[in-house]
């Protein structure tokens, strides 16, 4: 740790430093509380000097020469590790700094690289410390909605799940911003050839669109339910799919007819469950049950004759459909 107070002006060994930081960082959590404070104003310093040279070599190019925007991408990314590792003890750092206005302007850089790592650094800084990035939201989510390009994958993926973690902490306030970004990640949902891990990102932060802003996001089940339940089948159980089910799972109470067409795909998704907490179970278990109560025990059997064994016998051992 003796190179940790970095010098003022970049030089060519800083960047591998901070890649260098963001590790320990983030696999030392509150241990590295101790080294935190100077590591967080040089990143903050590195990033509003970039940002200033910037501006004079956009304003004045004839005298200024665009700066090198590398050193402020990975003190953006060291930032989030400090975030991530931190987590809440990082708040009186932010609360000192003006990151956030910093980090609204990294958002609207011309460069995708600088972009991506903003956006990350604003879903951690959403988890670590939200009371102070909720001041920002009206501003910050006008520009995540417009980042929503697929053909900028790593853009569009931090900006999707920076959504997603905003929506969680906004509840349903998130309903003054759900025009901007909504109809994009459906579109982006059931884009052919998307990657996988910005299909899993949208899927997830559709769900928990859905689980704060249920009214609103139901009425459009339909147009993404199956693309969402063939991502989200395939990723193991976690937090973001447990939050993203518990969306799903609010809109299909207000809107049963939207899931209709492909409930054998939800039945899928539930069964790809390992372990869910008890509620979620149970509000699995209603669904179910309530679907075969709908539609009659011939028909339900009729249904589940579709199904691969596999499928059924999951299904029967643990819902007891």
């Amino acid at each position: 740790m003796n190179h940790i107070y970095l010098p003022h002006v970049p030089c060519p060994s800083i960047s591998s430093k901070l890649q260098c930081l963001s590790s320990v960082a983030t696999a030392l959590q509150s241990g590295f509380l101790p080294y935190c404070g100077p590591v967080f104003q040089r990143c903050v310093f590195l990033i509003q000097q970039t940002l200033h040279q910037t501006q004079l070599a956009l304003s004045t190019p004839e005298h200024y020469a665009t700066p090198d925007k590398e050193f402020m991408i990975v003190a953006l990314d060291l930032l989030s590790g400090l975030a991530e590792g931190l987590g809440t003890h990082i708040e009186p750092l932010v609360a000192q700094s003006n990151i956030l206005t910093l980090l609204f302007q990294c958002m609207q850089d011309s460069m995708p690289e600088v972009r991506q790592s903003s956006f990350a650094l604003l879903g951690d800084l959403t988890k670590a410390c939200f009371n102070h990035v909720r001041q920002c939201v009206v501003d910050f989510l006008p520009v995540l909605g417009r980042n929503l390009n697929p053909e900028f994958i790593s853009v569009c993926n931090n900006a999707t799940w920076a959504i997603g973690e905003l929506s969680l902490q906004l509840g349903s306030g998130m309903k003054a911003y759900l025009s901007l970004v909504l109809h994009q990640l459906i579109e982006n949902i059931n884009r052919p050839g998307t990657p996988k891990t910005l299909l899993e990102n949208t899927a997830i932060t559709i769900g928990r669109l859905g689980l704060v802003c249920p009214e609103d996001v139901a009425p459009f089940l339909q147009t993404f339910i199956y693309q969402w339940c063939s991502t989200l089948r395939n990723i193991r159980d976690n937090e973001e799919k447990d939050s993203a089910f518990r969306g799903v799972c609010a809109m299909i109470s207000l809107n049963p007819s939207g899931v209709l067409q492909h409930f054998m795909f939800f039945c899928d998704a539930i069964a790809s469950w390992s372990s869910p907490k008890e509620d979620l179970r149970q509000t699995f278990h209603k669904i179910l049950h309530g679907f075969k109560s709908e539609v009659g025990a011939d028909n339900w059997k009729a249904f589940a004759d579709q199904f691969p064994q596999a499928l059924k016998e999951k299904l029967a051992a643990t819902y007891q459909v």
